[in-house]
C-alpha cells in the first residue's frame, strides 16, 4: 500500500511539473502581444504629451482652433487604434495559458489504466 501511495505521489508531482512547464511556455508566447499593447499605450501618451500643442499650433495657421484640436486628436486616436488592433490580433492568435496538453495526456493515461 505504501508503494502505491509513493507511485501516486511521484505521478502527481510529474503531472504538476508538466502543467507548470506548459503554462509558462504559453505565457511566454503572449509576451510579444503584451509588449505591443504596452508600446501602443506608451507611444500614445508620449506622442500626445510631446507634440499635441505643437501640432495644434501648426494646424491653427490654416484652421480655427477648435478644428485644429479636433484634427490633432483624431490623428492620435487613429494611431493608438491601429496599435491596439495589432496587439489584439496577436493576443487572439495564441493558445490559452492553461495546461491543456498536460490535461489531455493525463486523461489518456487514466483511460488506458482503467481499460
Amino acid at each position: 500500500m505504501a508503494e502505491s501511495a509513493e507511485e501516486t505521489l511521484v505521478l502527481a508531482r510529474s503531472v504538476m511539473d508538466a502543467a507548470q512547464r506548459e503554462m509558462w511556455s504559453k505565457a511566454r508566447q503572449r509576451v510579444p502581444a503584451v509588449r505591443f499593447g504596452a508600446l501602443a499605450g506608451t507611444l500614445g501618451v508620449l506622442a500626445t504629451a510631446a507634440t499635441y500643442r505643437f501640432n495644434v499650433l501648426l494646424l491653427e495657421r490654416k484652421l480655427p482652433p477648435e478644428a485644429a484640436a479636433f484634427v490633432a486628436a483624431a490623428a492620435y486616436a487613429g494611431g493608438a487604434g491601429c496599435a491596439a488592433v495589432v496587439a489584439a490580433r496577436r493576443w487572439r492568435g495564441l493558445p490559452a495559458p492553461l495546461p491543456t496538453e498536460t490535461a489531455r495526456q493525463v486523461a489518456e493515461i487514466l483511460a488506458d489504466s482503467t481499460d
